[in-house]
């Protein structure tokens, strides 16, 4: 069909005051089988209906509910030629806009009746993006109002029921028929959804009642799981270790870990030495180590030294926690309840001295609990370890072998395969003991002899806490966990993963001393950085998001001034720029001229000037009195400070050019996307650009490139004089006391004499004739610097 024929359908539905008035055309174009509505034709037709619904809601009250039916029934089933994900990002567009209950209403609908047809088509254009971020996206639309399918555990609970359903019915019966399977998009989606946190929702189901139940009898179930599992090394791992025992690693694992150096160095760095785990999957890691003389001897050996070496360091003894150290010797504990896998045939005496040396160091210390836990770990290597001749040559009888911990670590060492080998955990459970605690009576409650702890239930008592001590935390200084980047590519990679939020603030805060400090090595990457500060289109809610932005664009252009200006003015006027980045364009460049020509050393001030003449103009009387009385006034000493002006060589000069001329070269050039002086919608940035145009005037006093810009400039006002828009004007104003002030009394051209004589005839005009109050009480002021000026022109 073509666009002419459906050009005046859209307008008639866009023109419409009622449903009923258009149903007959949208059933016609919508039903009829012998018209084919494209893709983009159907988009436009659906785009254009909802943006009408809220209207034709309000306008016929009456016939919502028919309205609501009939376009339902529509909406379903004209769904030939739009994908899924077309139809929801339609619905999100409007919901944005309008956030109406029928929108939420269409989008559940479309979602649950076509939810496996929208996830095959995701799924063959491998959009994983799409879906793991879905119900980020709704939630931040609908906010409180949050559909129940698209809550987090929900919707992933669902999605991990769909990849089950994919893997029963459709990918293994392939692999029985021997045909190929791809099931990487599947993979890809688990381990997504696991990177942001929903390890929980999306895998467990899949783990507990897949792949528990199938992989002991079922070889091909074994390959499906092992892909999930080591395709990538990250949470899906690490949760199905929390969550077995050693011969469930065993059956997923087997010997994998001698032959992948990652999944070695994960067990057995990552997790055993870096990661604090519970000693229960410290026990299913250890297990699993021993269940094979590969594993055993090539890294069960080497953990077991590696603990043991721990244990008797000497300042790991003295400096650690009484958690690291109990749990420690509780790894120790666990390892020698393996003994008959200990095999220590190399280096015997190193090892010898080593054990001696830990007993002698915990012996030592002066706590308690280090001596009883050396005490007791020394008489169960001496035990366990076929290194000395008797095993009961060492025996210490000064520590309480009923204590507590003794006994935990007594129970941890127990040569029992059953017992060392746990079973799996059931994490329901593990929820539910975490969650609800076994409530105890007050009176029932044990009470310890020591350090006794009153616990107060809220419906036995209603006092208040006035009792409790009040702590003062104002002066507390909140510390972040986010390691700020110490070198600038390491800051440009941060800028980059805008999903890092906590990470991209930090590198907005240390960006411009970082600029300062590589001020080489960031030159080669100085336009990248312009171009991702500039291009940011959200704040990320980081505080004084703006502000930072800005600091960082004039750091760059500072240090860089050539480079970024010429980059800067071209993209001022290139296409697919909001106005917000065209004036974030200005302030960098009006703000790094303003560092640049060290503005504060110049003795004239456009506001001080403003200032005077404002006073001058209206106070006139007030200033006569005060004549009066200093003459009349007098005093015993009187010494005359005279201000000398100070005329300094503005180094700015040399680079002014490469600021002012790209962005008033094309300001009176129109472009499709772009019109600043013909244009009707472009006059907040038309004043923006006379202000900066303005500004650089001053900025470049004392320069001899200055006279050239002022005539270039003048010509560009004289043409703005009349523009309809009151805020042109003003700022037309502001700018012709720019250019006053900037040039002052050294202006020695006879043409721009002339120009700023004829100026005097509108400023007459202006604070009469002109519409607008602001633009008259600015002129009066500027009116006073051009008399000034041409009166200092004249004496000089």
């Amino acid at each position: 069909m073509s666009f002419e024929r459906l050009n005046p359908i859209l307008k008639q539905i866009s023109s419409s005051h009622s449903y009923l008035s258009v149903q007959p055309v949208i059933e016609e174009y919508c039903f009829n089988e012998n018209i084919h509505l494209t893709s983009i034709e159907q988009e436009k037709l659906i785009r254009l209906c909802l943006r009408k619904l809220p209207d034709w809601f309000s306008q016929t009250p009456e016939q919502i509910k028919e309205i609501k039916s009939n376009f339902h029934k529509y909406f379903l089933q004209a769904q030939s030629s739009l994908k899924q994900k077309q139809i929801i990002d339609l619905i999100l567009n409007e919901l944005k806009l309008t956030n109406n209950d029928y929108f939420i209403f269409l989008l559940v609908d479309v979602y649950e009746k076509n939810y496996e047809k929208r996830l095959h088509e995701l799924e063959n254009e491998s959009d994983i993006g799409y879906i793991i971020h879905l119900p980020d996206r709704i939630n931040n639309i609908c906010m409180k109002n949050i559909p129940i399918c698209f809550q987090t555990k929900t919707y992933f609970n669902r999605l991990s029921e769909y990849i089950q359903e994919q893997l029963i019915n459709y990918h293994y019966p392939n692999m029985l028929a021997q045909m190929d399977t791809n099931i990487s998009c599947l993979s890809q989606l688990i381990h997504r959804a696991a990177k942001l946190g929903y390890t929980e929702y999306i895998w467990r189901p899949l783990y507990k009642n897949l792949f528990v139940k199938k992989c002991p009898n079922d070889s091909l179930w074994l390959r499906l799981a092992q892909y999930f599992l080591l395709e990538t090394i990250d949470d899906i791992l690490f949760y199905t270790i929390e969550h077995s025992n050693g011969k469930l690693l065993d059956l997923f694992l087997s010997d994998r870990i001698v032959h992948l150096p990652l999944l070695e160095t994960y067990l057995t760095e990552t997790l055993l030495f870096h990661k604090r785990l519970s000693i229960n999957t410290v026990r299913t890691i250890l297990s699993y180590l021993t269940m094979s003389i590969n594993r055993t001897e090539k890294c069960f050996q080497n953990v077991f030294l590696r603990f043991l070496r721990l244990w008797s360091q000497e300042s790991f003894i003295r400096f650690s926690s009484n958690d690291q150290h109990f749990h420690i010797c509780q790894c120790v504990s666990i390892c020698l309840s393996f003994n008959q896998q200990i095999q220590l045939n190399n280096d015997k005496d190193t090892i010898v001295m080593i054990i001696l040396n830990g007993i002698r160091i915990h012996l030592e210390s002066t706590f308690d609990y280090i001596r009883q836990r050396g005490q007791f770990i020394g008489e169960l290597i001496i035990q366990r370890i076929n290194l000395f001749s008797q095993a009961n040559q060492l025996r210490f009888d000064t520590y309480d072998r009923n204590n507590s911990e003794i006994l935990i670590l007594k129970n941890l060492s127990e040569i029992n395969h059953s017992f060392n080998d746990r079973q799996p955990s059931d994490d329901e459970q593990e929820e539910l003991s975490m969650k609800k605690e076994p409530v105890v009576c007050l009176s029932e409650k044990p009470i310890s002899s020591t350090n006794t702890i009153a616990l107060h239930d809220a419906s036995l008592d209603d006092d208040d806490d006035d009792d409790f001590e009040s702590y003062d935390y104002s002066q507390d200084i909140l510390q972040s966990e986010v390691e700020k980047p110490t070198y600038i590519r390491e800051c440009l990679a941060d800028l980059i993963a805008t999903d890092k939020v906590s990470q991209l603030e930090a590198a907005l805060h240390v960006l411009p001393t970082l600029i300062e400090m590589h001020r080489i090595e960031c030159e080669e990457i100085a336009l990248e950085l312009v171009r991702i500060l500039l291009n940011y289109n959200s704040t990320f809610n980081i505080t004084n998001f703006q502000e930072l932005q800005l600091k960082s664009l004039i750091k760059l252009n500072e240090n860089y001034p050539l480079l970024i200006t010429d980059y800067l003015c071209k993209q001022f006027y290139e296409k697919n720029y909001t106005i917000n980045q065209r004036s974030l364009i200005l302030k960098t460049i009006q703000e790094a001229a303003k560092n640049l020509s060290q503005i504060d050393q110049i003795q004239t001030k456009i506001q001080d000037e403003l200032f005077i003449s404002s006073e001058d103009d209206s106070d006139s009387w007030r200033s006569t009195i005060h004549e009066r009385l200093k003459l009349k006034t007098k005093c015993k000493t009187k010494v005359e400070l005279g201000k000398k002006t100070l005329l300094k060589e503005n180094n700015f000069g040399n680079i002014v050019g490469h600021f002012f001329y790209p962005l008033i070269e094309f300001i009176d050039k129109p472009t499709a996307y772009l019109s600043l002086i013909d244009g009707d919608n472009d006059n907040l940035l038309l004043c923006e650009l006379v202000a900066c145009l303005a500004r650089l005037c001053i900025y470049a006093q004392n320069t001899l490139s200055l006279n050239n810009m002022i005539k270039h400039f003048l010509q560009i006002l004289k043409a703005l004089q009349k523009h309809q828009d009151a805020g042109v004007r003003h700022a037309v104003v502001f700018a012709y006391a720019c250019s006053l002030v900037s040039i002052g009394k050294t202006c020695y051209d006879q043409d721009l004499q002339n120009q700023f004589l004829e100026l005097k005839q509108w400023f007459d005009y202006i604070i009469i004739k002109d519409p607008n109050t602001e633009v008259q009480k600015l002129g009066r002021s500027v009116r006073q610097i051009l008399l000034r000026t041409l009166q200092e022109i004249t004496d000089n």
